[in-house]
């Protein structure tokens, strides 16, 4: 008989890392004080809020596809009433003030350098306008209640949570009022005081499934709920669901894949589910290391290449989307000869091609096992039959299971994940 003893190496995946150092010089988190270097030592960080990120038209050369990943990132300021902006990555300039701005929330920008801020104490939506290195307004929305955020689809129609009306309103490019969807109340498939959303729209160049959905944060920060773009109800989720008893979920973001980000401000962490709201995983801990945050709010997912942008209390990060994944074990733990077998259950975090060899304890290659398979976020299973290449039984001893996860998408396909689980066989 033979026993395995599964040893697992990777208990900690990610599915947000940081860049590789030639791209940023280890320069991937901005700091308050990385702020006042640039924005002079009386510049206030002041209760920063929502984040967006997009690839300007007036800044791009058609002849080149080298300045592709060149965003523009407008953030916001809100208790200095000011949109904080940087341009193609390269200098950080300020917009507006407290007489301008009360309490902004939200805010989002699209490829032709229109920009929404959503202005919270003041019941209006702020239109403004990026040309030539500079932003001016152009007009303003009144919304009933107080707006929290606002988010472009690929036709530039506007989407407005209201968190005093507990409804999301839907504004054409001239601002024309198309939809509002909402009933009221914190059971299944009502709206309570939404907060942040996001959109994803089929006519999205970069949407694999061409999927069409419009995801809210509402209920006190304790539920992300999925809606059609006409306001059907599509599901919830709710904190208590992820074992949390406590959560903020605030501002949300989609990826390429369809996938859904949320910031959790109380837990220091970024949620992660996939397109069905099935959820994948939890990342970030308290702290400034990599990998960890310190009260996120404003989330941004640049969808052609899996760029991250992250507003945090004290300053903001900017991270990719990777694939990563741990052995969850092996079963069974034992196989004879006469019932050889056993199955390998792998979780992963990211739309990702699955590579295993599985090697002797001499560092050998045995079995080729297998070769690029395309899965998707979650759990999966694959079966060793015990054999090598050879189509032999392996002889008792000490194998291990070389995972390598490759990213599909954008940045991530330049990180590569290895995994290990160590296999022992003993006779008995």
């Amino acid at each position: 008989m033979l026993w395995l003893f599964i040893i697992l190496l990777s208990y900690n995946p990610q599915t947000v890392v940081v860049p590789p150092f030639k791209h940023t010089f280890g320069f991937y988190r901005a700091s308050k004080y990385y702020l006042q270097l640039f924005l002079g030592p009386d510049y206030d960080y002041d209760d920063p809020q929502g984040i967006a990120a997009v690839k300007l038209h007036e800044l791009d050369d058609p002849k080149t596809r080298k300045d592709d990943d060149e965003l523009a990132v407008f953030a916001v300021n809100s208790g200095a009433g000011q949109i904080v902006y940087n341009i193609g990555l390269t200098s950080i300039k300020v917009y507006g003030d407290e007489n301008m701005f009360s309490e902004p929330k939200g805010i989002a920008a699209n490829a032709d350098g229109s920009i929404a801020v959503a202005d919270f104490g003041n019941r209006r939506i702020v239109k403004l306008k990026y040309h030539k290195d500079g932003i001016r307004e152009v007009g303003e929305i009144p919304i009933p209640g107080r707006p929290f955020d606002v988010c472009f689809d690929s036709d530039n129609n506007l989407y407005v949570t209201d968190f005093d009306s507990s409804k999301v309103y839907v504004f054409s490019s001239t601002d024309s009022l198309m939809l509002s969807f909402g009933i009221t109340g914190r059971a299944y498939g009502e709206i309570y005081q939404p907060m942040g959303i996001e959109v994803i729209d089929a006519r999205d160049p970069y949407n694999c499934h061409k999927d069409d959905y419009i995801v809210v944060t509402d209920n006190f920060g304790m539920r992300l709920s999925k809606f059609s773009r006409r306001g059907r109800f599509l599901g919830s989720i709710q904190n208590f669901e992820l074992g949390l008893v406590d959560a903020y979920f605030l501002y949300v973001a989609v990826d390429y894949y369809g996938s859904i980000y949320i910031t959790d401000e109380v837990n220091n962490q970024i949620h992660k589910f996939d397109r069905k709201l099935h959820y994948i995983i939890s990342v970030g801990r308290t702290g400034t290391s990599q990998g960890e945050f310190l009260s996120p709010r404003g989330i941004a997912i640049w969808r052609r290449y899996g760029q991250v942008f992250i507003s945090e209390k004290q300053g903001g990060q900017y991270l990719w989307l990777a694939a990563d994944g741990f052995v969850v074990g092996c079963f069974p733990r034992q196989f004879s000869k006469i019932r050889p077998g056993t199955t390998l259950a792998i979780y992963i975090t990211d739309e990702a091609r699955v590579y295993i060899t599985i090697m002797n304890q001499q560092g050998e290659k045995i079995r080729d096992f297998i070769d690029g398979i395309r899965r998707s976020p979650g759990e999966y299973l694959v079966v060793w039959d015990g054999l090598d290449n050879d189509n032999k039984l392996v002889p008792p001893g000490d194998y291990e299971f070389n995972i390598r996860l490759q990213g599909l998408k954008g940045h991530g396909r330049r990180i590569r994940k290895i995994i290990k689980a160590g296999v022992t066989c003993i006779a008995s």
